[in-house]
C-alpha cells in the first residue's frame, strides 16, 4: 500500500511539472521533453530592427541535437544564434524555444538530396581562443588527430545611411579557421607560409604535397584536404 501512495504522489508532481510548462516535444523521440527539463525557454524576438540575420540559416533545418548531459534527441527542427550561441527550435506543438548558452554541445543538421546524406556538425567545448570560449560554436570541417574547425560568430555594428544620414544596425559575420592539435587550438591565416609554421613537424612533406596538388589555401575544399592528408602522415 506505501508503494502505490509513494508512486501515486511521485505521479501526481511529475504532472503538476509538466502543466507548468507550455513548451514541449513529442513524436519521434517517444517521450515529452519539457522546456524545464534542458533549462529551454520561450523565445522571445530580440532583434527587431536589425538588418540581417542572427542565425546559421534562415530557415530551421532538422537536426540530432545532444546535450551537455548526453541525452540526443533526433529530427528536431534547429537553427544556431551566432551571436549569443544558443540553439533555438521549434516544438512539436509549433512554439518555438531556446536552449541557453552551454546546454547543448552538438548539432548534426543532416540534409538528404537526392538520396545523397549530407551531415554538418557543429560543436563546443574547446579550449579558448580569441573571442571564443567554451560555449562556443564551431562547424567541424575534418575530425581527426588533427581536426580543422570553422567558427562563424556574429555581432551587432551600428552604420551610417549613406542616403538619409540616418544610424542604423545591423548583423556583421565573422569567419576564421582554426586547427585543433594535441589539445592545442591555433588561428590559421590561409598562406603557405604560416601553414608550414603549424605543421612544422611535418614541413617537407607538407611542402610537396601543397605543390604536387596545386592546393589554393584559401579555397575550404584544399585545407580540408590538406589537414586530411598531414593526419596520414
Amino acid at each position: 500500500m506505501k508503494k502505490l501512495l509513494l508512486c501515486f504522489s511521485l505521479f501526481t508532481v511529475l504532472f503538476s511539472h509538466a502543466q507548468r510548462n507550455s513548451i514541449s516535444t513529442t513524436g519521434k523521440w517517444g517521450q515529452q521533453i519539457f522546456l524545464s527539463d534542458v533549462n529551454g525557454q520561450a523565445f522571445v524576438n530580440k532583434y527587431e530592427g536589425i538588418s540581417g540575420s542572427v542565425y546559421d540559416q534562415t530557415e530551421y533545418q532538422l537536426a540530432k541535437i545532444i546535450l551537455k548531459d548526453g541525452r540526443v534527441y533526433n529530427d528536431v527542427k534547429t537553427r544556431i544564434n551566432l551571436l549569443e550561441q544558443e540553439v533555438n527550435f521549434i516544438a512539436s506543438n509549433g512554439q518555438e524555444g531556446f536552449l541557453g548558452k552551454g546546454m547543448a554541445s552538438e548539432i548534426a543538421y543532416i540534409d538528404d538530396k537526392e538520396g545523397i546524406q549530407n551531415v554538418k556538425v557543429f560543436q563546443c567545448g574547446f579550449p579558448p581562443i580569441d573571442n571564443q570560449n567554451r560555449i562556443s560554436f564551431y562547424q567541424i570541417l575534418l575530425n581527426g588527430k588533427t581536426s580543422l574547425l570553422k567558427s562563424v560568430y556574429k555581432s551587432i555594428q551600428e552604420r551610417n545611411n549613406d542616403m538619409s544620414g540616418e544610424r542604423f544596425k545591423e548583423f556583421a559575420t565573422y569567419e576564421n579557421m582554426y586547427l585543433l592539435k594535441a589539445g592545442t587550438m591555433s588561428r590559421i591565416k590561409k598562406d603557405k607560409s604560416s601553414l608550414l609554421v603549424l605543421f612544422q613537424d611535418k614541413k617537407e612533406a607538407i611542402t610537396k604535397y601543397i605543390d604536387d596538388q596545386k592546393l589554393k589555401l584559401k579555397n575550404e575544399a584544399h585545407l580540408i584536404d590538406l589537414v586530411k592528408y598531414y593526419n596520414t602522415l
